[in-house]
């Protein structure tokens, strides 16, 4: 029967930026040199040390005696962001934003075993006799033995360092002389002297626990920071089920007024969904009175996560709303979108990552102004000079300061249309995202305006704008190419 207890693990599906704690208890806390030992493996595979992803020895907790361990930095080092499909208009797997593990649970203190019999006489030396607990200790080991009660005035000359002269399965005798036993019933604890523990590194186990490349907004400093991460909402495995954005498809005070997030013409919208192998998922968009719009289907080969792409397709031109069903059952609740058609200048967007890893979009559709920041390293060189008629004169062209190294970086001065309050509090995760892409298809037919690139977005402070303060809302932001452009020397 496995000493170990668990007394609290995350979810079956857990944000790998939250934190992800297991806190376990165990009968033999109170042994010499204890330590809890977690054990992180692939979900996938033997648990054997070549497979051993990652494994930590806890102390017991002050008060408790518990092992508590935080995986969710381990975690964070398993998963990333996949934009390889971004511009696909199509689901695409996403498998490096999922990641499967078990956790074994085990511990490790060091050996040490007590005896309660009396002493023997075995040929002149000390025979201790073990109860209930098989002899380990063969011939020739240094053990050292701490006696109790009267033990240590009674039998000075068993305290301390000894060698085991002979052994059998419950009986070990040690070269202390039997002459000089003064209290043959005292008992005792004996270790060995090089401190080697007993360890046992699956007492326990925990299987199939998974995470995504997430952080999940638990409303910290508020009354719902003692809520839980609502794990089986994104499980997407029934109808209530949520994809996993930072979007809601409703208001998330009385789950009843759909959220409609802004969209327009080309809008890179990819929602992550938990898939499972074997399914056949449709993605369906509706209008607002439920009339069928267009379609698409995909079989994932194995279980994980996929981008779903929920943007506007060609036939989507109107506000809709996006379901995904899974072998003809409803996988998540619809999610709504309002469709943008008004006049623009520009048709430029910022495709960013979310917080809980998807990709969303943000359109800018006033004007927009590319500039450039220009940095020269340069060098005052000798002049030569030459010797004409018999004087020094100069060269035709010559240099002082030279030019060696010459780098331009490129900005965008962005400029959004009027925006509703939600897609005013979203932009705040786009000046925060850590990946975000520059996609702007104006005059396709020039390759000279025609961007889906990298960027970063120079912004140090936000502010988020409601409408109760504010009536009409719009933002800007200026943006940097993530790569110089060449120059040549």
């Amino acid at each position: 029967m496995p000493s170990t207890t668990i007394i609290a693990q995350p979810g079956q599906l857990m944000p790998a930026y939250n934190p992800i704690k297991y806190i376990i208890n165990n009968t033999n806390k109170n042994e010499p040199g204890f330590r809890y030992i977690f054990t992180i493996y692939p979900a996938v595979g033997s648990h054997i040390p070549a497979n051993v992803v990652a494994q930590y020895k806890v102390l017991p907790v002050y008060g408790t005696g518990y092992g508590e361990q935080d995986i969710s930095l381990l975690m964070q080092s398993l998963v990333t962001y996949n934009d390889s499909g971004i511009g696909g208009g199509v689901a695409y797997n996403s498998s490096q934003s999922w990641y499967q593990y078990d956790v074994d649970l085990g511990y490790e203190y060091i050996y040490n075993v007590d005896y309660f019999q009396t002493l023997q006489n075995n040929g002149g030396n000390v025979r201790i006799v073990l109860t209930g607990t098989p002899n380990l200790f063969v011939v020739g080991d240094q053990v050292i033995i701490a006696q109790t009660g009267t033990g240590p005035t009674g039998n000075p000359a068993l305290e301390g360092l000894h060698t085991v002269i002979s052994a059998t399965v419950s009986t070990f005798t040690v070269n202390v002389l039997w002459s000089t036993i003064g209290e043959s019933t005292a008992n005792g604890n004996v270790a060995y002297a090089d401190q080697r523990k007993t360890v046992v590194l699956n007492d326990a186990l925990i299987t199939n626990k998974e995470v995504f490349n997430g952080a999940y907004n638990n409303n910290l400093n508020t009354i719902a920071e003692s809520q839980p991460f609502p794990s089986a909402l994104y499980l997407g495995d029934s109808q209530n089920d949520l994809l996993m954005t930072s979007n809601l498809p409703y208001d998330n005070l009385s789950q009843s007024i759909p959220v409609a997030v802004a969209t327009f013409y080309n809008a890179q919208f990819y929602y992550n969904l938990r898939v499972y192998a074997g399914r056949t998922y449709g993605v369906f968009y509706y209008d607002r009175n439920e009339n069928l719009l267009d379609s698409y289907s995909f079989a994932p080969p194995y279980d994980g996560i996929w981008a779903v792409f929920v943007g506007p397709t060609g036939l989507v031109t109107e506000d809709y709303a996006v379901a995904i069903n899974s072998n003809g059952f409803d996988a998540n609740i619809p999610y709504y979108f309002t469709y943008d058609n008004r006049c623009t200048i520009n048709d430029q967007q910022l495709i960013y990552l979310d917080r809980m890893g998807s990709w969303q979009a943000f359109s800018f559709q006033l004007r927009t102004y590319e500039k450039g920041q220009i940095t020269r390293e340069q060098y005052n060189q000798h002049i030569d000079g030459q010797v004409a008629g018999s004087q020094w004169v100069g060269v035709n062209l010559q240099k002082g300061s030279r030019t060696y190294n010459t780098n331009v970086t490129k900005t965008f001065d962005l400029n959004t249309n009027w925006m509703g309050e939600y897609d005013a509090k979203r932009f705040q995760e786009l000046l925060t995202s850590p990946q975000v892409y520059y996609y702007s298809p104006d005059n396709i037919n020039y390759a000279s305006d025609f961007y889906f690139c990298a960027c970063v977005v120079d912004a140090t402070s936000f502010e988020v704008f409601s409408q109760k303060n504010k009536k009409l809302i719009k933002q800007s932001v200026t943006i940097r190419l993530a790569q110089q452009e060449a120059i040549n020397g």
